[in-house]
């Protein structure tokens, strides 16, 4: 019964979005980050290697100063029915001299696709605009982490102060490695 309701939810969902731009209220999100001593190309490089260990996409314009990347990171609560929902969203860094301004925008809440395991059947995931007042201060306060662990890494302080953990199957972003087990059991159902 809740996968029938689950799927007629889901269904709902993808109807009502149909055409609908996905952006999120409550955003774009923005933090400035000072780098003292660092120059603009010192910067740049080091969101090159940041981005290219944690972005799931990114593009770097060392004419303008701009790295613009794609992310999704889990969303901060235990999977619900064996759904694991992610937050998925642009972060674009504008470089001035020693200083990185991290914007983050197009922010939206996926669900996966979901196997139903009784027919075969696939249902097909979503991607909604954070408009819930709960989903916004998740997102805010996961957008937070990411820029937090960008700062600590830009900064060339210890990275365990706010460690980021990719999924070694896909791009998702998790904050230990705790919790990106609850998202690598999605990965072993699809097998």
């Amino acid at each position: 019964m809740k996968r029938l309701v689950l799927m007629v939810a889901m269904l709902i969902t993808t109807i009502a979005l149909y055409g609908l731009d996905v952006q999120a209220a409550g955003f774009p999100y923005s933090k400035v980050i000072e780098v003292p001593g660092a120059s603009k190309e010192q910067v740049l490089e080091k969101l090159r290697t940041w981005s290219g260990n944690y972005a799931d996409t990114y593009n770097v314009d060392d004419k303008t100063g701009t790295v613009t990347s794609t992310g999704v990171i889990t969303y901060p609560s235990p999977p619900i029915d064996r759904i694991q929902y992610t937050i998925a969203f642009e972060m674009k860094n504008t470089v001035q001299g020693g200083k990185d301004t991290v914007t983050f925008d197009k922010v939206v809440l996926k669900s996966p696709t979901t196997y139903m395991l009784e027919s075969g059947e696939k249902v097909a995931g979503v991607s909604v605009p954070v408009k819930d007042e709960r989903d916004i201060a998740a997102a805010t306060n996961r957008l937070n982490y990411v820029a937090d662990n960008l700062e600590t890494y830009l900064q060339g302080k210890s990275t365990v102060a706010c460690p980021l953990v990719k999924c070694p199957e896909c791009p998702v972003l998790g904050t230990t490695s705790e919790e990106l087990k609850g998202h690598m059991k999605e990965h072993m159902k699809t097998e």
